[in-house]
């Protein structure tokens, strides 16, 4: 469990949005923020790090690796894009 209560017990769904709308209006971030997002840069993050999508299937508990590929497709094709590009000047 990420997010508790005091008394250590679950928090409920409406609570960690209207949180993270709050963290992220604090934090001067205009775009939407929502906790399924965190799921996505969470992927991203261990792309970034080194894992494989296979891996990175696996925690996240998808059972289609195509899920899985949608996340990191949609988040950081920029990443992506700049990747190609660096390998393209090294040939």
């Amino acid at each position: 469990m990420l997010f508790c209560t005091l008394d250590g017990g679950p928090v409920s769904p409406r609570y960690v949005r209207a949180m993270l709308m709050r963290m992220a209006a604090r934090a001067g971030i205009d775009k939407r923020v929502h906790p399924h997002g965190l799921r996505h840069t969470h992927a991203v993050e261990l792309e970034h790090e080194g894992f494989t999508v296979s891996e990175i299937q696996q925690q996240l508990g998808h059972a289609s690796l195509a899920t899985t590929a949608g996340y990191l497709n949609h988040i950081s094709p920029s990443a992506r894009v700049a990747k190609i590009r660096g390998r393209r000047a090294a040939l």
